[in-house]
């Protein structure tokens, strides 16, 4: 019997690997959707539990402020602590606000992000300028919905963070293959190179955890993420594949 040809063994091989490189793309895409449901259910969690705990102390302190037999020094320690539960349900409910599903099932595309850009304006106080310049498709796969609905999320609060202005532009548009979302700032701007440096060096609390998010979401959806940054401002690209 005649050994077998190296080019016969390792034309399979390719196509091996390419294989298994689908096969994982699909199941982290499969993870993402199951990790979005997951939030939602902590989000409902939150919701049903600590907000309305907290709500019901509120209401009992309020009582209790108005009794005529409260002393001056109680009221004051009633104000402060009335005071501390309102932040912390304000700051739950922004948080409840920023993750709350915008029914990516049922939704297009345009819809999801054009949400998302009216949300942030009001969290924020922002103001956005969100520009379609050409249509996108309706039917698209859910992890690209959830994918660009996150990454879009998260680039416009590192905007928001460490820009030092408060206007943005958002515009998206799509091809037969893609859709691309670009994000700009005319801020300050800083050194991209190091700062993903430093992410990868320190990790989460380096405090560039969103740069870091942003790149595997994209990379799980077998996309490209741009970022450039100096005087003039920052501009992140992300480009998704339809398919």
């Amino acid at each position: 019997m005649s050994p077998a040809s190296p080019s016969s063994s390792s034309r399979g091989r390719p196509a091996v690997a390419s294989g298994r490189t689908r096969h994982a793309s699909v199941a982290a895409r499969g993870l993402l959707a199951a990790a979005e449901r997951d939030l939602q259910q902590i989000i409902l969690d939150i919701h049903d539990g600590p907000v309305q705990d907290i709500f019901g102390a509120l209401s009992q302190i309020q009582v209790l402020r108005h009794r005529a037999d409260v002393q001056a020094d109680a009221a004051l320690v009633l104000d402060r602590v009335a005071a501390s539960l309102e932040r912390a349900l304000g700051e739950i409910r922004n948080f409840i606000g920023a993750f709350r599903p915008p029914e990516f099932e049922r939704r297009p595309l345009g819809a999801i992000l054009e949400q998302l850009v009216v949300q942030h304006e009001s969290l924020t106080g922002a103001t956005v300028d969100f520009t379609m310049t050409t249509p996108l498709p309706d039917q698209v796969p859910l992890s690209l919905k959830i994918s660009l609905y996150r990454i879009l999320q998260e680039a416009l609060a590192n905007a928001t963070r460490h820009a030092g202005v408060t206007h943005f532009e958002v515009s998206a548009r799509a091809n037969r293959r893609h859709i691309v979302v670009q994000v700009r700032d005319r801020g300050k701007g800083f050194d991209v190179a190091k700062v993903l440096k430093k992410e990868i060096d320190v990790g989460v609390a380096g405090g560039h955890f969103g740069l870091r998010g942003m790149r595997d979401r994209v990379a799980i959806m077998n996309g490209k993420l741009s970022i450039t940054s100096g005087r003039a401002g920052t501009v992140v690209t992300i480009q998704l594949p339809i398919s």
